[in-house]
């Protein structure tokens, strides 16, 4: 069993946790795995003799552990999402709602997953597609989490107009609109007042930012449903932010279209916690984090 390790190297300085993790992989009978795009054999040197490490790709990895925050398990998802295998997160980042593993539990985790002592999740991803007025693709990209769309540098209201299926649904007046996957619930949808989704579900969520209305509703919608998002005119530029990634300046009258992509990612879920406990655990452990950072 081969064990593919990356790691934040901003968040795991020195590769600390990363070289732990490869010692107890190899002591449990697994050989793990290095990128050489993420960690080369100069960067360990004199710190580590582990005879058993590979450097090369993970196309051959029975699964991907990330080493970092939520960002870092996204942008791992990003870069290896086409390999088509597990993936799972030790958590060096503030909280990490996306990793399943504490620094403290590495051996037993690991232990579990030789064992097969694991189950698999389905996540499903978004597929966002942005057009100019004349129906011209500019730009796409997949997301585990969500897609945002947000009021520019300066505070103007962002008007947009939503569509379901080709039906006009709204016009929000406000910061923006996120749509996002049962993943993504419990991201920036969880701050803008949304509804909790468990990330095995095969929905999509569309919650309105800081709308200017007497109705702020969040909107489920099934799989095999489209959304557009038609920016129309506008004073200050809107951005938007597909898994807090970068995407190319909208102009006027743009729409973007998301919906379901083909396939899903898989994520190993070890079963030490249940889903509502561990959101209710990290919620209040941000609280926790954020006030003891600043002491």
């Amino acid at each position: 069993m081969k064990f593919g390790i990356y790691s934040n190297s901003s968040r795991d300085i020195g590769f600390e946790v990363a070289l732990k993790t490869a010692h107890i992989v190899s002591s449990k009978g697994a050989i793990p795995v290095f990128d050489t795009d993420n960690i080369k054999p100069s960067d360990i040197g004199e710190k580590d003799n582990i005879k058993d490490i590979i450097f090369g790709d993970f196309k051959d990895c029975d699964l991907i552990i990330s080493i970092g925050g939520d960002g870092t398990f996204l942008s791992v998802i990003a870069k290896y999402r086409e390999l088509d295998i597990p993936f799972i997160g030790i958590n060096k980042g503030s909280i990490g709602f996306l990793t399943e593993i504490e620094e403290n539990n590495i051996a037993d985790c690991i232990d579990r997953i030789v064992n097969k002592n694991y189950k698999i999740i389905e996540r499903i991803q978004l597929l966002a597609k942005l057009y100019d007025k004349d129906n011209n693709l500019k730009a796409e990209e997949i997301c585990l989490n969500d897609v945002s769309v947000l009021r520019g540098a300066k505070p103007h209201i962002t008007k947009l107009e939503l569509s379901i299926d080709g039906e006009k649904v709204e016009k929000f007046y406000g910061d923006g609109i996120v749509v996002a996957t049962p993943t993504g619930s419990t991201a920036y949808t969880l701050a803008a007042g949304g509804p909790l989704l468990m990330p095995g579900m095969n929905t999509m969520l569309i919650t309105p930012l800081c709308s200017h209305t007497l109705q702020n509703t969040s909107y489920v919608i099934g799989p095999e449903s489209y959304i557009e998002i038609d920016l129309g005119e506008f004073e200050s530029t809107p951005i938007i932010c597909p898994d807090g990634r970068d995407f190319p300046e909208v102009e006027v009258n743009d729409k973007l279209i998301i919906k379901k992509y083909d396939s899903t990612i898989k994520t190993i879920n070890l079963g030490i916690t249940g889903f509502f406990h561990n959101v209710r655990r990290k919620i209040v452990a941000r609280g926790s984090f954020y006030e003891n950072s600043q002491e």
